[in-house]
């Protein structure tokens, strides 16, 4: 194991500054995207996962901020409504997946009889219904098993 004295501003520890001993071996949690056009949706996930030891990286509301976020934060999965203003879930899973392509997309839709066009695209990883919470749950159970 190696561990390095980090405070939080990056800088390394020297007599001025309390800081704290960070394990630098560690595996950093599953990264999580939400993209949903649906506020009240993306919070009850958000809470949802983030008591699951799920790290919520990042919220968007529509295809083209969640490109943006992707560029940025760079999550392992991004969750993503298919109906939504602007990109449907498709398009979004194309542009998250041109700028991350390690990026595992997932559709969550309520539109249950989907599935089957959903993964048919070759940017979609999974499709879940909005109805079956568990399955989602469980398949980042096992994502997060698969890292450890």
């Amino acid at each position: 194991m190696f561990a390095a004295n980090v405070c939080a501003d990056g800088g390394l520890a020297d007599t001025q500054w309390v800081c704290a001993v960070t394990n630098v071996t560690q595996r950093r949690p599953l990264r999580v995207l939400l993209v949903d056009d649906d506020a009240d949706m993306l919070v009850m996930l958000q809470a949802m996962l983030t008591s699951r030891a799920v790290d919520v990286v990042g919220l968007a509301t529509n295809g083209e901020d969640a490109e943006q976020v992707a560029i940025v934060i760079g999550p392992d999965v991004a969750v993503v409504d298919y109906m939504m203003p602007g990109l449907t879930g498709f398009e979004t899973a194309t542009k998250i997946k041109s700028v991350r392509p390690e990026c595992v997309v997932v559709i969550f839709s309520a539109l249950a009889d989907l599935a089957d066009e959903a993964l048919a695209q070759p940017d979609v990883d999974h499709f879940i219904a909005k109805t079956n919470l568990l399955q989602l749950d469980e398949l980042l159970n096992e994502m997060r098993a698969e890292r450890a």
